[in-house]
């Protein structure tokens, strides 16, 4: 390679970490104002007795790991940090996060990084508790683990009428300090479901009297909407995930609007041209216009997280209006009528989530249209897109 050719590249590469504005033409954007004001909200539905821990496992339900990490670390009402496995841990504590973290589902990498990164993990295999307590010994450090106890899900964890000899059994282990014992609620948005998984989980109140687990033992079975329907006022900790986000589905539009969305997704009109009547849009022709029409085409696809089935039934925003989606949504690039909106031009910001003006897009419109949750539609956002913070 020669010298302009390597001179070349070494621009290429620094405009890329850059991350200039100008350049990009599709980007997500975190508010940090709505993370304050949901962690809050939250707190006020808790109590002050019970901290929060924010999930941000499956980066972040599409936010970024990295970036909610760091918001989330600078939250006074933010207690912990959930990730699904160990590699998530290390990858936010590698980004000089503090807090401490909690690995809810499996190990994935060597174990040696548990004590390394002062992990506390779940656990639910005997076979890995001694494993871990190997781990212990070796750096001579207490391995902080949280029971996983299953009072009805029937995924991860031990059930009840074993749990108290698997607790037996790890408290002989030299190097394992059980730093707490939790659940997760199958149904949290359901009252009943939930009272009947509390009154399973209340069999740890007689673990502590028997002395089984320590006093200062952590408690934790709430979730988002579990916040709501659980005693919390039981525990120390509640795990948090999509309603930190700005999203409670299965609750009331009241609960709903007390919420505020943390991201928004933009892009930006690549192109605008007017086509005639009758002439068909995209793959497939899915779209024929009725009439002559000005369409723009958007720097954004279902590559990027605009879930396919908005095909000719999904709306953007723009100049503050609503412009319907025609045609098929492609894999980077998406068609639009702006025939109804004025003083459109080349390289304007478009919102595809979010607020602009008096409009308003948020998953819950992409939910009623496509039958998907909220949950499947967050987390198909590229991981590759650019995260800004806003206040």
């Amino acid at each position: 390679m020669n010298r302009s050719i390597k001179k070349q590249k070494s621009l290429y590469n620094s405009y890329l970490l850059q991350n200039n504005p100008k350049l990009l033409q599709n980007w997500i954007e975190l508010s940090a104002s709505a993370v304050e004001h949901n962690a809050q909200q939250f707190k006020q539905w808790l109590g002050q007795k019970t901290k929060i821990a924010a999930v941000i496992k499956s980066n972040a339900y599409g936010h970024g790991i990295i970036e909610m990490a760091k918001l989330y670390e600078a939250c006074n009402n933010i207690d912990t940090l959930c990730v699904i496995n160990l590699s998530e841990a290390i990858e936010i504590r590698q980004s000089s996060i503090k807090k401490p973290i909690l690995v809810i589902g499996y190990l994935d990498t060597d174990y040696d990084f548990i004590a390394a990164f002062d992990i506390q993990v779940a656990l639910y295999d005997l076979e890995i508790a001694f494993q871990l307590n190997l781990i212990g010994k070796k750096y001579n450090k207490f391995i902080n683990v949280h029971i996983k106890f299953d009072t009805g899900m029937s995924r991860l964890g031990i059930i009840n009428y074993n749990l108290k000899d698997f607790i037996q059994n790890i408290a002989q282990l030299d190097w394992i300090k059980i730093k707490g014992i939790f659940s997760h609620l199958a149904e949290s948005y359901n009252k009943n479901t939930t009272d009947n998984q509390e009154a399973v989980f209340s069999m740890v109140e007689t673990l502590y009297t028997d002395k089984i687990l320590p006093q200062d033992c952590i408690t934790h079975i709430s979730n988002s909407h579990g916040s709501i329907t659980t005693r919390h006022e039981k525990y120390n900790l509640a795990r948090i995930g999509i309603g930190l986000y700005g999203y409670l589905q299965k609750h009331s539009q009241n609960m709903q609007n007390l919420l505020v969305p943390v991201l928004s997704l933009k892009t930006k009109i690549l192109q605008i041209k007017e086509i005639s009547k009758g002439t068909f849009i995209g793959y497939d022709g899915i779209f024929q216009a009725p009439c002559n029409m000005t369409i723009a085409i958007l720097a954004i696809g279902y590559h990027e997280g605009l879930d396919s089935r908005l095909s000719n039934s999904g709306f953007v925003i723009v100049n503050g209006l609503f412009a319907p989606i025609i045609g098929r949504i492609c894999m980077n690039l998406t068609t639009i009528d702006i025939s109804n909106i004025p003083n459109c031009k080349k390289g304007q910001i478009v919102t595809i989530l979010g607020k602009e003006g008096s409009s308003t897009i948020s998953v819950y419109d992409w939910s009623i249209i496509t039958k998907a949750s909220v949950y499947n539609l967050l987390t198909k956002i590229s991981y590759k897109m650019v995260k800004i913070i806003i206040q």
